[in-house]
């Protein structure tokens, strides 16, 4: 019984710890620029001008085609989302894409690229972790 406890504990852990978006850095999303610049060119970290009282992201990073900015709390993700247009939120994340910027498959593979931090994306299926609404 005690083998099967660990088991457990150890499986939900490890699945915890593999599906949590609350710890992708800056970094990754700045990375990005020199992986795919079609779809997030030039990034630059914009933390100081992009998060405020008002809008209290952790970090953001802004290039020509969207505003990424990951949230501490998801609550805050999804208002950010359901008050800044052209806004989708997943998990901790809120992206603001600018008009005209990328086609929807551009959108959708700049998305993939933050849910495939810590995964595989061969693993990912039509992007079904869009939060299309807030609770």
């Amino acid at each position: 019984m005690a083998i099967l406890g660990i088991f457990v504990g150890g499986f939900v852990a490890f699945t915890f710890m593999v599906e949590r978006r609350d710890d992708i850095p800056a970094d990754w999303a700045i990375f990005l620029g020199s992986y795919d610049s079609e779809v997030f060119p030039d990034p630059v970290e914009t933390t100081e001008q992009t998060c405020t009282e008002d809008l209290p992201c952790r970090w953001a990073v802004t290039s020509d085609t969207a505003v990424v900015m990951m949230f501490d709390d998801q609550r805050d993700a999804c208002r950010a989302a359901d008050t800044l247009p052209r806004t989708v939120r997943h998990d901790w994340l809120a992206v603001q894409f600018t008009p005209g910027a990328l086609s929807v498959q551009q959108r959708a593979d700049l998305l993939l690229h933050f849910d495939s931090y810590y995964r595989s994306t061969d693993a990912l299926d039509d992007l079904p972790w869009i939060i299309r609404r807030c609770p």
